[in-house]
């Protein structure tokens, strides 16, 4: 029999906790040898969410799945911003801060050295295609990303976690979903949508640098890069601050040399509009326009 390296199981969740174990059963199926199962989730304040936590948690008592009889070990993560936990992704910026955390948590993950079976099943859809998205980046060959397909009559069967586990004859399998491994096949790729998105320290370390270059700008520079963290584009921001494009690009200018310097980049690294975006969005909550110096 062939031998299968200790692995990872990767899956979104919402308020249906059956399709974990469905997965789970049908990857232990397979032969995978999944010895940790990560589950992704927005803050419990929905019910049906809570719900689901807490059927999953009696699965795994004290890191063992019972139904399995072996050890596997359940790690629920939940999104944050910077006001705490997401209870659901609203707009353009909670999209990007769920982004750039699964980017963070695959990026944990694969320093494990562990293979990782990514499951695009339960939550918000948007929940699923962020992780896909991902996945494109940062996973290699070894890694697999699975579709999970339930029958329409079992669905409702199972609704809720009313059945956590399928018999054979219920029709419930995984497909497994062909994608690009742009990160694998381009290892420049991966670093620089690392550096675009700002993946290159924790969040806290991330918030910690963009308040150093925050602090450091005049209050022309901080109003300009306030409006670039809300602007598609530098002659909005020209329009909303009432100067010209060549006045806010000589700000921008400035702040981008504080940029280099605080994240350590060389002088001559080209850093786009959309880079200060990216990177100062999560932090826009803490934006003190009301501060002088």
């Amino acid at each position: 029999m062939e031998h299968r390296p200790a692995s990872t199981m990767i899956a979104t969740l919402g308020g249906q906790p059956q399709v974990i174990t469905f997965a789970l059963d049908a990857l232990l199926g397979r032969g995978e040898q999944i010895v940790e199962v990560v589950v992704l989730h927005l803050a419990p304040q929905d019910p049906r969410t809570r719900h689901a936590l807490e059927r999953l948690d009696r699965e795994f008592p004290n890191g063992f799945y019972a139904h399995a009889r072996r050890p596997i070990r359940l790690r629920r993560v939940m999104l944050k911003d910077l006001r705490g936990p997401m209870p659901d992704i609203t707009d353009e910026h909670a999209a990007d801060v769920v982004r750039m955390q699964m980017m963070e948590i695959l990026q944990a993950e694969k320093a494990q050295g562990r293979p990782l079976h990514v499951v695009l099943a339960g939550g918000r859809r948007l929940l699923a295609l962020m992780l896909f998205l991902t996945a494109v980046v940062h996973l290699d060959y070894a890694d697999r990303v699975w579709h999970l397909y339930t029958p329409r009559a079992f669905l409702e069967v199972a609704r809720d976690g009313q059945r956590m586990h399928a018999r054979p004859e219920d029709g419930v399998r995984l497909i497994e979903v062909p994608f690009p491994r742009w990160g694998a096949d381009f290892p420049a790729f991966r670093q620089l949508t690392s550096l675009q998105l700002g993946q290159i320290e924790s969040p806290a370390d991330r918030i910690g640098r963009c308040r150093q270059v925050w602090e450091r700008l005049t209050p022309a520079q901080r109003r300009v890069l306030a409006e670039v963290v809300r602007c598609e584009h530098l002659l909005q921001v020209a329009e909303a601050l009432r100067r010209s494009p060549k006045t806010v690009d000589s700000h921008l200018e400035a702040i981008k040399a504080l940029c280099r310097e605080t994240w350590g980049l060389s002088p001559d690294h080209r850093l786009s509009y959309r880079d200060l975006r990216e990177w100062f969005r999560p932090f826009a909550p803490l934006m003190d326009l009301s501060t002088t110096r």
